[in-house]
């Protein structure tokens, strides 16, 4: 398996203006601008301004539980390591899935993947916040060292957001649903960018969350190999990338790839931080990854 494991901290805070309202299960994100990324290629490009609608998402990690119910309920394959003692608790959060499996679950429980972007607005709350707890990494506040999965009632307490969503920071990464195609180790295309107008000048975002956040909604303008591409560009690009790896044949020597978000219970320190982009291909799988569902908000 091949992991972009490198994350580097923007610290950038303002006002917490994203109000959440809760379900049995999940947690409603409401729409609105939010202030993401940041300035490396192992994460969202930014940091940024994004516009994202409103969506719920699962306050936790599906449990083995609740895979179990959708295997029942399906016929589905079970998940790699279900017969695992070490593995298959019920309140464990399910792992051994590859990215197809956690779609699967997702829609027979009418829901789907979030994007990275949904996931990252729900686990930084709003505010840009790099730990669920705040800004400063704290070692003890997520599940980052052991052989197997925690129980999810057994996670840190302080591994929960303001807005009440657990295990974003430790116990397993996660799949989203952005799909790339990986070329020469690299998911995307091999396509590096990097924000062209990366600044410390908090009035210059302060003015594009006062507008709105009228930017692109994939990405800023961007530098690609020392060349300037508007925002446009990169969006027309990512789309390509990603049709391209929905299309993608064996014969086209192209592998689909995706992104997983959160640190887990075997990751490095670094990989804590919520703007940090791993990847994996899609058919693959991992003892330590995961997955939550999320669900577009009806209007």
């Amino acid at each position: 398996m091949k992991f972009i494991l490198l994350a580097i901290p923007v610290v950038m805070i303002f006002a917490n203006v994203f109000a959440t309202s809760k379900t049995d299960d999940m947690v409603l994100i409401k729409a609105g601008p939010v202030k993401l990324g940041a300035p490396d290629k192992n994460s969202l490009v930014g940091p940024a301004i994004y516009q994202v609608d409103g969506f719920w998402i699962d306050r936790q990690e599906v449990s083995n539980e609740d895979y179990n119910r959708f295997i029942k309920a399906t016929g589905h394959k079970p998940a790699e390591f279900a017969d695992d003692d070490e593995f298959n608790a019920p309140d464990q959060p399910v792992t051994g899935v590859r990215w197809a499996d956690a779609r699967a679950y997702c829609k027979w429980a009418g829901k789907r993947l979030p994007s990275e972007t949904e996931w990252e607005k729900a686990a930084r709350s709003g505010d840009g916040r790099i730990y669920p707890w705040g800004n400063k990494f704290k070692a003890q506040n997520a599940y980052l060292s052991g052989e197997v999965p925690l129980k999810r009632a057994d996670y840190p307490s302080q591994d929960t957001t303001p807005w009440g969503l657990k295990g974003m920071a430790g116990g397993v990464s996660e799949w989203v649903s952005d799909v790339q195609i990986a070329s020469g180790g690299v998911c995307g295309r091999g396509m590096s960018v990097e924000p062209a107008f990366v600044t410390r000048d908090q009035s210059l975002f302060d003015k594009l969350l006062s507008e709105g956040g009228k930017l692109a909604r994939f990405a800023p303008a961007c530098n690609v190999g020392g060349k300037g591409f508007a925002p446009e560009i990169v969006a027309r690009n990512q789309k390509l990338s990603m049709t391209l790896a929905r299309l993608g044949k064996p014969g086209w020597g192209m592998q689909k790839c995706a992104y997983i978000k959160g640190n887990n219970f075997s990751g490095r320190p670094h990989m804590t931080k919520l703007t940090n982009r791993m990847w994996d291909y899609t058919d693959t799988y991992a003892e330590f990854v995961g997955f939550r569902c999320a669900r577009s908000q009806r209007k």
